[in-house]
């Protein structure tokens, strides 16, 4: 009888897993075969693209102290990474920073224009192909690249970056209200002013270089350069909390949790210390961040008010494939989200909806600014800026935005959509294992690796971050490597291998080269 009895029992509800293997998969495609003809718009940004992948294959593949011997072999071997590596140098700009792709570093003519004693274009015509994003691209991917078998090779992971000319690249970026633009150019007849919008995403890319290569370089110092005004940044950023306490790119401009992000997560950096605890999940507690926003609690509330209780869209109509069709925003009569009372309410709702079906399965999604419905990449935004502010546990149900994140955005093939039923894409895919990083995954034993909430790398890579500063700056002063602005050679000889080969120009000997 006691059998029968189980027997008619329902079976246990399946918690949704990651499919690892196949997620995998989908990331060998990216790697080793052509991108759809849609990403052919991003072939300036081809760093950016290859961040995405480099850093999802990282979160899946295990530290070396974790593998076993079913373990398959690494998707990207050292011999993929040494010349990877190499790619991501050449996009190195000659005075500084880097490019999104290769193509731009430095067009053939320049050659013949460039000053090596001022280091500077004597028709400076393009002084703006270096940009902001893709330099900390650069900076993520070569740690990201390292050697995990062998620490002492992952110190040498920056050997050949322009840290001084990139720190000044930086520098020159930054305008007088203290926010900072995305490039350099130069204007016939007006000179060089500072490209791209006013954009709080700049303000965080900054920060983040400055943590990564700065150090702390004693003034009078071989390889030091003077800082950006840190100050009238931070004012920038906190002058951004708009009416409803969230961020944007001004007061005056609509909230949005991507730029949320951006200024948490530049506060924490500006005062973050040069080293620390790679193996803590407690990120590092900002005394700028929690003493200097106007209306901290305003702005934990409005992000405590973008998760919400996904609601099932309705059933396609007859003429509509249900395989193939992917429900619009518009296409819905009712809206696919049902909001509590007060954030603080969600968790109740989520009890009573559940007692209501009869079993767990709710689902909590993220929009990224109010009345939106469910994306991916939002997941990331406020559930970074919250781990950042120390609120992710205590204000977001992981079980529930886990399911719907598992259930609803991962793709049968791999990677994770935009939405529920979209095909996956290398930024949504990246961003689905980001959050799934910061959540963890107790009951699958933690097929993630652990995620940096401030610097959107493994907490690993963030080791190998701080050991390869440490190394740059001691070249410097031991007369390796960039000191005080002079070239590296492997910087030029890596310049004349893009120009084709060919007869060695006879400036350069009159250089010193």
């Amino acid at each position: 009888m006691e059998n029968d009895n189980k027997a008619h029992e329902e079976p246990e509800q399946e918690w949704p897993y990651l499919d690892v293997h196949r997620h995998l998969r989908y990331w060998k495609m990216c790697i080793r075969a052509p991108l759809p003809h849609v990403y052919l718009s991003n072939e300036s940004n081809r760093l950016a693209l290859a961040y995405f992948i480099v850093n999802s294959v990282t979160l899946l593949t295990p530290p070396p102290s974790e593998r076993t011997p079913e373990t398959p072999e690494p998707l990207i071997s050292r011999e993929d990474k040494r010349a990877m590596r190499k790619w991501v140098l050449h996009h190195q700009h000659p005075t500084g920073g880097f490019c999104g792709t290769s193509s731009l570093v430095f067009p053939l003519h320049s050659y013949d224009i460039y000053n090596f004693d001022t280091k500077t274009l004597d028709e400076p015509d393009h002084a703006g192909l270096a940009n902001i994003t893709s330099t900390l691209f650069a900076l993520q991917l070569l740690a990201l690249l390292a050697d995990e078998e062998d620490e002492a090779a992952g110190e040498n992971v920056f050997e050949g970056v322009n840290r001084v000319g990139t720190l000044r690249f930086l520098k020159s970026l930054q305008r007088e209200d203290g926010s900072f633009g995305e490039a350099l150019s130069d204007l016939p007849g007006h000179g060089r002013f500072i490209a791209g919008g006013y954009d709080m995403r700049y303000c965080y890319i900054a920060t983040a270089i400055r943590w990564i290569l700065r150090g702390d370089v004693k003034e009078g110092s071989p390889g030091w350069v003077e800082d950006f005004d840190t100050e009238a940044l931070a004012r920038y950023i906190l002058n951004s909390q708009t009416y409803d306490r969230g961020f944007a790119g001004n007061s005056q401009d609509e909230a949005h949790a991507g730029y949320a992000y951006c200024a948490i997560a530049a506060l924490t950096l500006l005062d973050r210390p040069l080293t620390t605890s790679t193996s803590s999940s407690v990120p590092h507690k900002s005394p700028l961040l929690h003493s200097s926003i106007r209306d901290l609690p305003g702005l934990i509330h409005w992000l405590a008010s973008r998760p919400f209780v996904y609601l099932e869209p309705p059933p396609p109509s007859a003429d509509q494939d249900p395989d193939t069709y992917i429900y619009q925003e518009d296409d819905l009569d009712d809206p696919n989200f049902l909001l509590p009372p007060t954030p603080s309410d969600l968790l109740c709702l989520l009890s009573q909806i559940a007692e209501k079906k009869g079993h767990d399965k709710t689902h909590v999604a993220f929009n990224g600014r109010t009345n939106k419905v469910a994306d991916t990449c939002y997941f990331w935004w406020v559930g970074g800026a919250l781990a950042n502010l120390g609120r992710l546990d205590s204000l977001v149900d992981r079980e529930a935005a886990r399911r719907f994140l598992l259930e609803k955005m991962q793709h049968r093939i791999g990677g994770f959509g935009k939405s529920p039923g979209s095909p996956p894409d290398l930024y949504h895919s990246f961003f689905g294992l980001a959050i799934l990083g910061l959540l963890g995954d107790e009951r699958e034993g933690g097929k993630v690796r652990g995620f940096d909430a401030g610097l959107a790398v493994p907490r690993e890579t963030v080791g190998v971050i701080e050991r390869a500063r440490r190394k740059l700056i001691e070249s410097e002063k031991g007369g390796k490597g960039v000191v005080d602005g002079e070239k590296e050679l492997d910087a030029v000889e890596m310049g004349l291998e893009l120009r084709g080969g060919g007869e060695r120009p006879k400036w350069l000997g009159a250089c010193g080269y």
